[in-house]
C-alpha cells in the first residue's frame, strides 16, 4: 500500500485497538513515520501496519452508525474529538451515549427545550433533549408506554441525566396548572437529599434505585407520577469509608437548622457525630449544604408535607446522630456474663426524648433482649458487641423505614387516577467496585447484570432471532452474553443468594459455612473465583469487571432484623409519625414456609417485576460514560472509557444497528400509509402474494432500489404472529432511513 505526506491514517499504537495518526514522511529504510494524533508523537510504522482513515471532521460524527471506519479505535477517537470540543452527546442509532463532563454546560435552557420539543432523534444534533421528545412523541403517536433507561458506572451522570430528562418533560407540559410538574420536579431535591451521598467515586452517588413513571391524558398533559424506590443502602448509616459521607440530609440539616432549631434538637457540628465523622470527609468541595437544605425545606412545603411531620422527621434524624453517639461499658451480670452498660446517659437522655419515649425503655431495650420460649417471655443481658449491632440496627430501621414513609408520601401526593399513556425513567446504581466490596455491592451489580442482560436482549438476542426467524439474509454478530452470570447469581437452587438465603434461615449459618458453600458448589464456574491462599472472599467475572467480594456481615445483613421488643417500643411513642413508622412489620416478612424473605430476595423479586414492567414499555436507552477517575473537566482517560464502552457492548451495538433492520412495517400499514404512490392498485380480493408485489413496486419505484442491492428484505409468515401481526413485515435497511427510531 503507497501512502502520501499528510495521509490521516490508522496504525497499531500498542494500545489494543487502531490509533490515529498522519504519515509525517517516508523512512528511508522503509515504512513510514507517522504522527499520532492525541500525544503528537512521531514513531515509525510498517506499511503492512498502516490503514487508511476517513476524514471525519474537527466535531467528529454524530451517529456512530454513520462512520466510515468502523472499529474500537474509531469509536474512542470519535467520543473523544467530541468530548476535547464539549459535545458530550453521541448517537449509536437511537442509543445515545452521554459523557460526563464534570462541569456545567449552558445547553439545557429554556431556548434548547424549545428548540427540541416535538423534533425526532437524528433531526438535531444529539442531546438527552431529543431522546426525551422522541419517547413523549412515540407516547402520543403510537400509545405505548415508553420507557428511558439510565445506566453507567459510578460517577458518570446517570443522576443528573434522569433531572435533565424530568426537566424537559414539566417545561413542555401545557397544563393550565403547572402545580403538579412543579410537585414531580420538587420531589428529586428532596430524594437527593435522603438518598444520595459521598462515595470515593462519585461526589452524588445515588445510593437507592429509583423507578419514576410520569402519566399523561389522553391530551399529553402530565397527570401525576409514581416513584419505585429498591435497595436503600441502610449500611452508610452507620459506617464510612474513609473519604465517605453520609446521607446529604444529615450535613444539610446541620447547616441550614438555626441556633435555636439546633437546641432544641441538641445539635451541634458534623464532625461530633461517629455516623457522620467517620469518613474524615464532613465538607463537600462544591456543595453548600446550607443552600440545599432550604431547597429542601422548599421541596417539603411544594409537595404538601405539613410542618408538624417535617418537624417529625428532623426529630429522628437528630435522634439517629445521637444513637451513634451512645457508647457502652462491660459489667458482670449475676451469672459472671459480661453485660453492656450504657455510660452515655446524655445522648441517651436525647434519644428518648427526641421518639417521644421512655429513657427507662430505651435503656432496657439497648442493653437486654427478650427471646419468648414456650409462651414465656424472658428478658436477659446482652455483651457490648450485641449492644452496639443493636444501636446500629435501630439506626438503620428509622432512617429506612423514614425514606420509605417519604416514597410512600410522594406517591399520595403526585399520584393521581387519570392516566392514558406513561413515561418512565430508570436511574439505579451504577455498577461498583471498590477495594472492599461487601454485600451492597453485590446486590448493586446483580442489578446492573440484570440490566446488562436485559439490554442485551433487545438490541441483540431477540432482533436476531427475529432476522433469523423471519428467513432474512442474516449473518449473525456475536455479543457479550452474561447469562451464565446471571445463572451463577440467582438460578435455583445454587445460586450465591439462594445459598445466602439457605445461610441466613439456618440458626447456626456463619459467613463462612455460606462461603464454603459457595466454593462447593461454584468452584468450577467459568465467572466465579476462589481466592488463592485462602482468604474471607469470593470473585465474580461480572460483564464490566472482576470483583472480590468480603462475606464478613452478609448474614446479618441479608437478614436485616429488628427486634420485636424495639419495634413494640417505638409504636408506643407518642410522636406519631414514629409511631407510623413501627406500626407493622412489611407485609412480605415471611413466606408461605415461613422462611425469613431476606433483604437479597425482597431485591430480587422487586427486580424481575421491574424488568416485567420495562418489557411492556418502548424502551430507549441512555448509556452513560465516566471520563476520567477523578472527576476533573475535560480530562478524557481513554484507558477507562474503553473498558466500558466493552462492557456496555457499544461496539457490538454499532454493527446491529449499522447492518440491522430497524424500520418493520406490516403489510396491511405499508399499504395503507403509501398505496397512494404504487401503480398498480390493489384489488380487494387480493391475497398475501399480491400485496407483497404491489409493496415491492412501490418500494423499487419511490427509493430506486433492486431487490438485489439489500435496501429491504421481505419477512415470511410467523404462523404464531398470523393473527396479530399479519402474514408479512417489511423490513427496511437503515442506511436508507431518515429516522433511526421508526422501530419504535
Amino acid at each position: 500500500m503507497s501512502v502520501r505526506m499528510g495521509q490521516l491514517v490508522w496504525y497499531d499504537g500498542g494500545k489494543g485497538y487502531l490509533v490515529p495518526g498522519t504519515v509525517v514522511k517516508s523512512h528511508p529504510q522503509g515504512g513510514v513515520i507517522v504522527r499520532s494524533t492525541e500525544e503528537l508523537e512521531e514513531v515509525l510504522v510498517s506499511l503492512r501496519e498502516v490503514r487508511i482513515r476517513s476524514d471525519d471532521g474537527e466535531n467528529g460524527i454524530e451517529d456512530m452508525t454513520k462512520m466510515s471506519d468502523l472499529h474500537e479505535g474509531a469509536l474512542i477517537h470519535n467520543l473523544r474529538k467530541r468530548f476535547k470540543r464539549k459535545t458530550i452527546y453521541t448517537y449509536v442509532g437511537s442509543i445515545l451515549i452521554a459523557v460526563n463532563p464534570y462541569e456545567v454546560y449552558s445547553i439545557y435552557g429554556t431556548d434548547v427545550v424549545q428548540q427540541y420539543e416535538g423534533q425526532l432523534i437524528g433531526k438535531l444534533p444529539p442531546h438527552i433533549f431529543a431522546v426525551s421528545s422522541t419517547s413523549y412523541v412515540r407516547m402520543r403517536s403510537s400509545g405505548l408506554n415508553q420507557c428511558l433507561i439510565i445506566s453507567g458506572e459510578s460517577g458518570s451522570g446517570k443522576t443528573e441525566t434522569t433531572k435533565l430528562i424530568i426537566q424537559y418533560l414539566a417545561s413542555i407540559n401545557k397544563h393550565s396548572s403547572n402545580l403538579i410538574s412543579e410537585q414531580i420536579l420538587e420531589a428529586t431535591p428532596l430524594l437527593e437529599s435522603f438518598g444520595n451521598a459521598k462515595t470515593v467515586q462519585n461526589n452524588n452517588s445515588s445510593r437507592f434505585g429509583k423507578y419514576l413513571e410520569i402519566y399523561f391524558d389522553a391530551q399529553g398533559l402530565i397527570t401525576g407520577a409514581r416513584l419505585s424506590e429498591f435497595l436503600l443502602e441502610k449500611s452508610r448509616i452507620v459506617g464510612l469509608s474513609r473519604g465517605e459521607r453520609n446521607y446529604h440530609v444529615f450535613y444539610e440539616m446541620l447547616a441550614g437548622l438555626g441556633p435555636s432549631e439546633r437546641t432544641k434538637y441538641g445539635l451541634t457540628a458534623a464532625e461530633d457525630y461517629l455516623y457522620l465523622s467517620q469518613g474524615k470527609a464532613c465538607t463537600l468541595l462544591g456543595k453548600n449544604d446550607k443552600e440545599d437544605f432550604k431547597r429542601l425545606c422548599t421541596a417539603m412545603e411544594v409537595l404538601g408535607i405539613l410542618n408538624e411531620e417535617q418537624q417529625a422527621i428532623f426529630r429522628i434524624l437528630a435522634a439517629i446522630l445521637h444513637l451513634g453517639n451512645i457508647y457502652y461499658g462491660a459489667s458482670a451480670d449475676v451469672n459472671g456474663q459480661e453485660a453492656a452498660e450504657i455510660r452515655s446517659t446524655p445522648q441517651l437522655q436525647s434519644v428518648a426524648n427526641l421518639l417521644s419515649g421512655s429513657i427507662e425503655k430505651f435503656t432496657k431495650s439497648l442493653t437486654h433482649k427478650t427471646t419468648v420460649t414456650r409462651g414465656e417471655a424472658i428478658v436477659s443481658p446482652i455483651n457490648v458487641e450485641q449492644a452496639l449491632d443493636t444501636r446500629d440496627a435501630l439506626a438503620r430501621a428509622l432512617y429506612a423505614r423514614l425514606f420509605t414513609w417519604l416514597v410512600t408520601r410522594i406517591n399520595e401526593i403526585v399520584c393521581k387516577q387519570e392516566r392514558h399513556g406513561s413515561i418512565a425513567v430508570l436511574d439505579i446504581f451504577g455498577f461498583e467496585n471498590f477495594e472492599v466490596n461487601g454485600f451492597e455491592q453485590l446486590c448493586i451489580n446483580f442489578a446492573n447484570e440484570q440490566l446488562q442482560f436485559y439490554f442485551n436482549q433487545h438490541i441483540f438476542k431477540i432482533e436476531q432471532e427475529e432476522y433469523i426467524a423471519e428467513g432474512l439474509s442474516w449473518s449473525t454478530i456475536d455479543y457479550q452474553d452474561n447469562q451464565l452470570c446471571l445463572d451463577l447469581l440467582c438460578k435455583r437452587p445454587s445460586g450465591i443468594i439462594q445459598l445466602l438465603d439457605d445461610e441466613s434461615n439456618f440458626p447456626k449459618g456463619t459467613d463462612m459455612s455460606f462461603l464454603d458453600k459457595c466454593h462447593s458448589e461454584h468452584s468450577k464456574h467459568p465467572h466465579y473465583v476462589e481466592p488463592r491462599p485462602s482468604a474471607l472472599k469470593f470473585g465474580i467475572k461480572h460483564y464490566a469487571a472482576l470483583v472480590w467480594y468480603n462475606v464478613e456481615m452478609f448474614l446479618d445483613k441479608n437478614r436485616d432484623i429488628l427486634r420485636s421488643d424495639l419495634i413494640d417500643l417505638l409504636n408506643s411513642s407518642k410522636n406519631k409519625l414514629i409511631s407510623t413508622l413501627f406500626t407493622t412489620e412489611p407485609a412480605s416478612i415471611t413466606t408461605s414456609r415461613k422462611r425469613l424473605l431476606s433483604v437479597a430476595s425482597k431485591f430480587s423479586q422487586s427486580l424481575s417485576q421491574l424488568i416485567s414492567t420495562m418489557s411492556k414499555c418502548s424502551p430507549y436507552f441512555v448509556r452513560c460514560i465516566k471520563p476520567n477517575p477523578d472527576k476533573l473537566p475535560g480530562y478524557f482517560n481513554e484507558s477507562l472509557v474503553m473498558r466500558q464502552l466493552r462492557c456496555l457492548g457499544v461496539m457490538e451495538t454499532v454493527h446491529i444497528r449499522r447492518l440491522g433492520f430497524p424500520i418493520r412495517v406490516k403489510f396491511d400499514s405499508f399499504l395503507e400509509r403509501y398505496g397512494c404512490l404504487g401503480t398498480r392498485k390493489m384489488k380487494k380480493s387480493g391475497g398475501k402474494q399480491e400485496a407483497e408485489a404491489v409493496a415491492v413496486e412501490i418500494l423499487r419505484q419511490q427509493l430506486l432500489l433492486k431487490s438485489n442491492e439489500g435496501g429491504y428484505q421481505i419477512g415470511k409468515t410467523k404462523d404464531h404472529d398470523i393473527n396479530k401481526l399479519g402474514a408479512h413485515r417489511i423490513m427496511g435497511l437503515h442506511l436508507h432511513s431518515s429516522n433511526p427510531t421508526a422501530h419504535n
